[in-house]
Parts: C-alpha cells; sequence; structure tokens
C-alpha cells in the first residue's frame, strides 16, 4: 500500500505510457512469483556460483496506444505485435531468499536484529577484506568519504523510502527534501509516489540498501551500503505486479538528464539492475529506443552502471554476451562475484567488464515481504548481478567525491579510466573473458600535502605561539603548500601582538605592516590557504589562478592590506565582523552553494570556502555552464532570480550571484519567505505550485523550494507560459488580461505578471484566468486540446476523455505535494 510522498521535486518532463508489454522486471513476476511467496526457498544456496538462471517470462499482450493528452507530451510509440515477441525483460537477481519468517508470520525486534547480525556477513569482520563493501566501510571510517553531495537514482521497482536503513541524520523516514530519498516519479502508474509496492516489489530496496543504505541495530551492528553519504531517487519502472516495459526506462533515463540539478545535490549516477536480451532481430529497436538517452547522460558526466545479466548458463548462441543496457557502449556493465573473486556460474560476462561480489548478500526489503510489524527494518538475503552492479555504482560516488576534493575534473571518462587504472585484473579460466576487481581505496588515493608537521608551539590556529621571525612578504616554492593566515589578534590592543601569523611547514611569522601592499605568494603547485578573520570588519576578494577571471586575491583588514597569489583552494573563517567577500569563478563549469553560514565556490582546479560571512558577492562570469545554490536564513528573506543575477537577502545576510546559467533556491531555515523570479529574453515556461516554483528557457533555469509566497514577472520578451497550482480552497482569484494572482487567507500569495500564456488550476480542476484560459466546460478543453494538438482524435466521447486526461497530466506534472 502506497504512502503520500511528503513532496514532488521534480516531475517528468515526458511520459510515454505505451509500449508492448515485454514483461520486464527486475523483480519477480510470473514463474518468478513462485520463490517470493515462499521467500524461505533458496535455490542457490547451496551451489550459487553453478545456479542456471531461471526462465525468463513469458511476453505479455501489447497494450493500445493512446493519443498524446497534451503538445508538450511525445506521442507514445504505437508497437505492433510484431518481431519483438522474442524481446522479454530478464530480471537480474535469483531469488529472494529469507533467513527468517515466511511471508505474514510475526516478526519481533529480536527476530529482526537476528537478522540483522547475518548482514554483517556483507562484510569480513576482521575488517580486512577486499570487496566493495569492506573497502567502503573502512575508506568511510579513515576518512568520511561516503557519497555526500550526489545523488544516485535507482531505476528498478521503487524505492521503500520508509524503510530505517534510508533515514536521515535526525533518524527520520520519509520522501522529499530533507529526507534520503529526495525524489523520483512512478512511470508505472503515472505519480509521484515510487514507493517499492506489493505484491511484487523488493528489488529496488534492495538494490538501494546495497548502494546507500545505513542503519545501526539495536545491539550496535550496522548494515552499511557503499556509498551512505549519497541521497536517492527512485524511478519506478515496474508496476504491482512486476511488470514494466522499455517506454518506461526510456522515460525514466530521460527524467534524469531534465531533473539532474533539481535537487540539493545533483545526480552524478544511475543503476539499471535490468536488462534485455538483444539479437540481430530485435537490437536496432532496443537501441533506437533507449541509445540516445543513454549518450546524453554520459556525455553530461552521469554515469550509469547496469547489472551484466544472470543468464550464462542458458544464453542463446546468437544473443549479446551481455543483457542490455549493460551492452551499450555508454554504460559500463557489472559482473557477479563469488566471495573468492570467481566470476559466478550464472553471471554474464565481457572483456574488461567491472565485476562486485553478487551472491547472498543482504540488504533491506519493504515490509510486506516478511510481514507487516509495524518495524520497517527488515533485510533479506539476494543473488544476481542485480545485487553487484549498485555497488560498482555506488563505488564511482566515491571516486568522482575523491576526484572533485583533489581539485581533479571529474567526467564520465576521467572517473572510469582511474577506476579501470587502479583496478585488478582477472582472468576467467573456463572462457578466457577478462574482468576487473576495484580497488577503490587506491582510486580515491591522490596522495598527500608533502608540508611537514609543525614544530611544537607553532601548531595551526594557535595565536599564542612564538613567532620566529618578522616577514615582509612571502614566497613559497614548487610543491603543494598548505599556509595560514591568522588575523584574530590585530584588534586585540597588545602592540606586540597585533599583527598577522603566517604558518607553513617550517614554523610561524609575523607579517610586518610597514608597506601598504604586503604579498603573500604560494608559487607553483597545488597550494592551500586557511584565514582567520578578526572581530573587525574584512573584505576579501579570491580569484581562481587561470582563465578569464585569474589574478591576485586581496584580503582588507584594520592593519592594511595583504595580496594572495597562486593559491587554488582558500577557505576564510570569519571572527564576527561584517565581512564581505567577492569571489570570481574559472572557464570551466562552476558551482556555487551559499547559505546564512556557509558558501563555497568550486570549479576544476580551485575552491574557495566561507564561514561566518555577512555579505556575500559572486561573479560567475569567466564562462561555462555554472550553477548557484542558495538557502535563506533564519530570518523573512527576499529572493530575487533574474537572468545573469540574483540575491538572497534576510537579517544582516546578503547573498549575490551574477551570471549563473542555472540557479536553485532553497526557502528551509525558517521565516516568512519570499520569491521574485523574472523570465528571460526567450519563451519562458513558468510554473507555481504550493512548494516550488520553476521557470526555464534555453540556457535559463530557476526554482524556487519552499517559499511562502511567489511573484513571478515576464516583462523581457519572448512567447510566455505561466501555470499556477493550488490545493488550498482558503484563497481567492484575481485575473485579468495580464495578471493572474491568488491569495491565501494564511497571508501567502502566487502571482504572475505579464505572461502571455496563463493557466490556473485548484484542487486539480481548470481555474479560468486570463484571455488564453482554459475553461472548466468539458467541450471548452477539448476544442481548445484539439486544436492545439492535431494528432487527436475528433470523436466527442474521446474529447471528454482525453480532457480527463489533459487535467490528470497537468496535475501529475505541476503539483507538489506538502
Amino acid at each position: 500500500m502506497k504512502t503520500d510522498p511528503s513532496e514532488l521535486d521534480a516531475s517528468p518532463a515526458t511520459i510515454e505510457n505505451c509500449e508492448p508489454r515485454l514483461a520486464l522486471s527486475a523483480s519477480l513476476m510470473g514463474a518468478w512469483l513462485a520463490p517470493l511467496a515462499d521467500p524461505t526457498q533458496d535455490l542457490a544456496a547451496d551451489d550459487a556460483a553453478n545456479s542456471p538462471a531461471v526462465d525468463a517470462p513469458e511476453f505479455l499482450p501489447t497494450c493500445q496506444a493512446t493519443p498524446a493528452i497534451e503538445a508538450n507530451l511525445v506521442n507514445p510509440i504505437a508497437i505492433a505485435n510484431q518481431a519483438f515477441n522474442d524481446l522479454p525483460i530478464a530480471p537480474a537477481v535469483l531469488n529472494p531468499a529469507a533467513s527468517i519468517s515466511s511471508p505474514g508470520s510475526a516478526t519481533t525486534e529480536s527476530s529482526l536484529d537476528q537478522l540483522f547480525a547475518q548482514s554483517t556477513l556483507n562484510t569480513d569482520p576482521s575488517g580486512d577484506g577486499d570487496s566493495l563493501l569492506d573497502q567502503a566501510a573502512r575508506i568511510g571510517s579513515a576518512s568520511q568519504l561516503d557519497g555526500y553531495g550526489q545523488t544516485i537514482a535507482v531505476i528498478d521497482s521503487g524505492i521503500a523510502y520508509d524503510h530505517l536503513a534510508f533515514a536521515n541524520e535526525s533518524g527520520q523516514t520519509g520522501f522529499g527534501s530533507g529526507y534520503r530519498v529526495v525524489g523520483g516519479w512512478d512511470f508505472a502508474e503515472n505519480d509521484a509516489d515510487p514507493y517499492d509496492d506489493a505484491p511484487s516489489g523488493y528489488h529496488g530496496t534492495h538494490v538501494a540498501g546495497l548502494a546507500s543504505g545505513m542503519t545501526d541495530t539495536i545491539d550496535g551492528d550496522t548494515f552499511r551500503g557503499v556509498a551512505p553519504g549519497a541521497d536517492l531517487v527512485a524511478l519506478r519502472v515496474f508496476d504491482d505486479d512486476g511488470n514494466g516495459n522499455l517506454a518506461w526506462i526510456e522515460s525514466s533515463l530521460r527524467w534524469v538528464y531534465d531533473n539532474q540539478d533539481s535537487f540539493e545535490f545533483p545526480i552524478t549516477t544511475v543503476n539499471l539492475s535490468l536488462g534485455t536480451e538483444l539479437t540481430d532481430a530485435n537490437r536496432d529497436y532496443a537501441y533506437g529506443l533507449i541509445e540516445d538517452e543513454l549518450q546524453l547522460l554520459f556525455e553530461d558526466d552521469i554515469l550509469v552502471f547496469a547489472a551484466a545479466g544472470n543468464g550464462q548458463v542458458q544464453l542463446s548462441p546468437d544473443a549479446d554476451d551481455l543483457m542490455y543496457p549493460a551492452s551499450s557502449s555508454w554504460v559500463s556493465a557489472v559482473g557477479s562475484v563469488d566471495t573468492n573473486g570467481n566470476l559466478s556460474g550464472f553471471s554474464q560476462r565481457a572483456d574488461d567488464m567491472f565485476v562486485a561480489e553478487g551472491q547472498q548478500l543482504q540488504s533491506s526489503v519493504p515490509e510486506h515481504v516478511l510481514g507487516y510489524d509495524g518495524y520497517v527494518n527488515d533485510y533479506t538475503s539476494l543473488s544476481g548481478t542485480s545485487m553487484s552492479s549498485p555497488q560498482v555504482a555506488a563505488a564511482s560516488i566515491l571516486v568522482r567525491q575523491a576526484m572533485q576534493d583533489a581539485g581533479i575534473e571529474a567526467t564520465s571518462e576521467s572517473i572510469l579510466q582511474r577506476m579501470q587504472d587502479t583496478s585488478v585484473e582477472h582472468v576467467d579460466p573456463t572462457t578466457g573473458v577478462s574482468y576487473r576487481s576495484l580497488d577503490i581505496e587506491a582510486a580515491i588515493d591522490f596522495g598527500t600535502s608533502n608540508s611537514a608537521e609543525p614544530e611544537p608551539g607553532t601548531e595551526t590556529g594557535d595565536p599564542s605561539s612564538e613567532p620566529a621571525q618578522a616577514i615582509a612578504g612571502y614566497e613559497g616554492g614548487s610543491g603543494a603548500d598548505a599556509l595560514e593566515l591568522d588575523l584574530r589578534s590585530i584588534l586585540s590592543g597588545d602592540a606586540n601582538s597585533n599583527l598577522p601569523l603566517l604558518t607553513d611547514s617550517n614554523g610561524q611569522y609575523q607579517i610586518s605592516m610597514d608597506n601598504e601592499t604586503i604579498v603573500i605568494d604560494a608559487g607553483a603547485g597545488s597550494d592551500t590557504l586557511q584565514i582567520f578573520g578578526s572581530t573587525g570588519n574584512e573584505q576579501i576578494s579570491l580569484r581562481p589562478t587561470t582563465g578569464a577571471n585569474a589574478g591576485s586575491s586581496t584580503i582588507a583588514f584594520a592593519g592594511g592590506v595583504i595580496e594572495l597569489r597562486g593559491f587554488e583552494n582558500v577557505t576564510f573563517i570569519g571572527g564576527g565582523g561584517e565581512d564581505r567577500a567577492t569571489l570570481y569563478d574559472s572557464d570551466g563549469n562552476d558551482e556555487l552553494r551559499s547559505s546564512q553560514d556557509q558558501a563555497q565556490l568550486s570549479g576544476v582546479g580551485f575552491e574557495f570556502q566561507l564561514e561566518a560571512v555577512k555579505k556575500l558577492y559572486v561573479h560567475a562570469t569567466a564562462g561555462g555552464n555554472d550553477t548557484a545554490h542558495l538557502t535563506d536564513t533564519e530570518f523573512d528573506d527576499q529572493l530575487v532570480i533574474r537572468p545573469q543575477f540574483s540575491s538572497m537577502r534576510g537579517g544582516d545576510y546578503f547573498q549575490a550571484a551574477f551570471g549563473f546559467e542555472r540557479v536553485f533556491a532553497y526557502a528551509e531555515a525558517g521565516g516568512d519567505d519570499h520569491a521574485d523570479l523574472g523570465d528571460s529574453a526567450g519563451d519562458d515556461i513558468m510554473s507555481i505550485s504550493q512548494t516550488r516554483s520553476l521557470i526555464s528557457s534555453s540556457g535559463y533555469r530557476a526554482s524556487a523550494l519552499g517559499f511562502e509566497s511567489v511573484e513571478a514577472t515576464a516583462s523581457l520578451g519572448g512567447d510566455d507560459t505561466v501555470r499556477i497550482y493550488v490545493d488550498d480552497p482558503d484563497g481567492t482569484w484575481h485575473t485579468s488580461e495580464s495578471l493572474t494572482q491568488w491569495s491565501g487567507n494564511d497571508g501567502t500569495s502566487r502571482i504572475a505578471r505579464g505572461f502571455e500564456h496563463s493557466q490556473a488550476f485548484e484542487n486539480y480542476e481548470t481555474v479560468p484566468v486570463g484571455s488564453s484560459s482554459l475553461s472548466n466546460d468539458p467541450s471548452a478543453v477539448a476544442a481548445t486540446l484539439v486544436a492545439e494538438s492535431p494528432a487527436m482524435t475528433t470523436n466527442a466521447s474521446d474529447l471528454e476523455r482525453e480532457n480527463d486526461e489533459h487535467l490528470r497530466a497537468l496535475r501529475l506534472l505541476f503539483e507538489e505535494l506538502a
């Protein structure tokens, strides 16, 4: 049974709801439902490596093609029952084998902890294992590298987002902003609730747990996926009975591309633990449907990993070695090995594919699998390449994070090359196929600073240490230097200690301020500087070392000005004054993340960080496709977004972003917040709903999440459209030719001015607005739809039916649920 999601973060741009029902499933269905009915049955427990794959389900009848329900939705492809009856979509899991309880039997916290203890079999109790789960656990413990700052999309049967394995830092489970499962879409039921439903759902939750699950048990045991710091997006492409189709997968891939930046952290990785067997007869069809989406993702540096398949034993002679999409050149195939590193007997294989353990792995499953008891913390053991793929996908997230931390450009090519270069090559003695097991600990090791430990009395951040000497400037060498500049003593009133202090690997120095400007030059290499501000007012300007905005950085304070040269990484920590910071971008694709207390501007080869700075000005003018994330303060904030300029003001805090192509604003810190969004010179589409507002056109995209009141203005030209959606009946509408306004009795409002086309919806029903509005009269709506969609039929009953479909689609596309 589904539960309502708390928030819809993004909706798909296209929904294609008719393809041949190909019995696509990574969960069990048809003949596969027998093991699910008795999850204690383990067909492969004794000899998983040599288990034959179970026959794939039969092809199901083709559904009827339906016309598009709105002009901006792609017409479903009408496919006849022709050459593709031999294209069943095979699951990439062998069988569900629960270690305790049968369905419907009561489970207790004690028995669940007993099963939880078994889940530690995924890792070596000694901590010395070389599985990806073992390596990730050691990495997380030693370096805190856990995938934080990224989102992985799981295209599968959905995710049971109420499972404790997906709880946030506060121990809360749910769906939407603030939770671990931050968003998604159900393509099977065409709604915003991608829950892993009964009777056949379980597979997506199991896969998601291996990728990013994390829970501590009552007795202190831990279940841990490879990248538990990463967020999750659930894209459901199987219905309750386990049926799916290729069109849902195509739409889910397109959804990832369109919504990659719709959440707090970008979608960087996709996992597909599913696939189909391709032959000469059906390859062109499958490639024509999905290959273009896979290429778009790869070229946008979103990596896709897919299960190699479990049909090695009975693979057809004329079939490809790997399931599709694992066989795509834009996808990384993942096979299964046993605990000794040998290829599993069921695993399909190809030269140079990645592998991970895929036999009898414990992971999370929805409550319905082992029986409802109100304690959503169930686990079971599964085998298959389905279990291997999410581990490798999550491992790539750790590699990307490490590369970004090291200032190395993380592209699809560079990440995969790093994973391959540090992997261990093996050869299967039976088939001669080579395969690669990952050494993630080697992949994330980019060396350490060559700076020596400071001598006693010169520890970093210790302003009381005795300076070794006074200097009037500083010049570094060619190595990677790490320096600290401390201004905290300059307003102390002590004449002997009111000078800035500079610390490097050799000691601490007192900077003489006799000259008007002091130069600190780090020289060549990747250099780092940390600055501690005074209680006074500092002004800091930071520039990258290369590109159109390259130049010296400066910091001005009560005692003078210091010029900073050659620093790729700078951190400034304010001391409590009215500090102001100005940051400049590089020529590449840069990202700004700013809030009341912290800000970060990063790109290839540089990173600037700020703490406790009240005034921030960031210029993204050097080039690239730049993104800004602005978060509100605890005060009543005013957000303004325009092409090339955005600002957020609350209390004494001010954030300004210039030249960013994409701006995402979040009101989550409290206060009564107002957003003002403006159009571009192109044709803009504006959507305003209860929790999220979005405006976009070519080269311009902005969204505001969580603001109590939203005002949108179209004044720069183009043919602009606005849609306003409300579900609160306690409000009033006011409309005219150029104004559409809804005012709530609680003081909130949604206002749109100057748009050429306006549509309004209240409780999913159309509200007449302006001259271009749609009437509530079905026949009038149908007539409008016919004029806009010439491919639609003209039968009167069809028009009314299509009107209902039109309204339903708009509801799904533009609704945000609280």
